[in-house]
């Protein structure tokens, strides 16, 4: 049963382009995915290395954004883990790029007012200068579960921050805001082994999908899920995949 299931997925995985209507051209040369790193704290150190090590094997440092929580559960700021920010800064210059997540990422941390949120980012951004990053150059932002409230949404808007959420991004050009509609989808939530053939199967449709309907395609991955199980032979495979297509 499993095999024919596998039969069938691969069967339109090859006729699809040839189902529906489009642009061949378009779906040929749509970028590669992106990575988007969820929780990069010192509390996964151990994890984000072996997620590196993957994401370098198959030369992905400049799509990979690691999305950092600065003071994990009020307990873990990152001005007390100087190993863990200096190995940021290696991953920095090899091209990964330094965006923002949370200031502590205790529950829905930006569903709240605009005092609030604010008093959230200049404290994150405070420890993040005093750990020798430019806030300047933070571009994205996820908020925790993808929560967040219109107050938190406008301030990150007006500092030019992009947000990112499950199914579409919110950004702001010259003063007009725009919402773009983007397949993020993550498979690695603590994913068993023997699931990591039809996540590769479901994952290569997506990634198929959103070249046909011309959408960012991205790749969310949290450490120590991603690390579980099957996850990590899952993005070895998917990247292997998508690097030579």
């Amino acid at each position: 049963m499993r095999i024919l299931f596998q039969l069938i997925i691969i069967l339109f995985i090859v006729l699809l382009p040839s189902l529906i209507n489009t642009n061949y051209n378009l779906y040929k040369n749509q970028n590669k995915p992106i990575i988007l790193i969820h929780d990069v704290s010192p509390v996964y150190f151990k994890d984000l290395k072996k997620i590196v090590k993957i994401i370098n094997k198959y030369h992905y440092q400049n799509r990979t954004y690691l999305f950092l929580i600065v003071n994990h559960a009020n307990e873990h700021n990152l001005k007390n883990y100087p190993e863990f920010v200096k190995y940021l800064h290696e991953l920095e210059k090899e091209g990964y790029h330094i965006e923002y997540h949370a200031y502590n990422h205790i529950g829905d941390e930006f569903n709240c007012n605009k005092t609030v949120a604010e008093e959230k980012l200049n404290k994150s951004f405070k420890i993040l200068k005093e750990c020798g990053f430019n806030p300047k150059k933070i571009k994205y932002f996820i908020p925790p579960r993808y929560i967040i409230s219109k107050d938190a949404e406008k301030l990150f808007l007006e500092k030019n921050i992009t947000i990112i959420l499950n199914n579409k991004i919110i950004t702001k050009k010259n003063g007009k805001i725009y919402v773009i509609s983007i397949i993020n989808r993550e498979y690695t939530w603590y994913l068993p082994k023997i699931l990591v053939k039809e996540a590769e199967i479901i994952a290569l449709i997506d990634y198929k999908l959103s070249k046909i309907e011309n959408k960012p395609y991205f790749l969310s991955i949290h450490p120590k899920a991603v690390n579980y199980g099957g996850g990590l032979l899952f993005l070895n495979d998917f990247l292997n995949e998508t690097s030579r297509n």
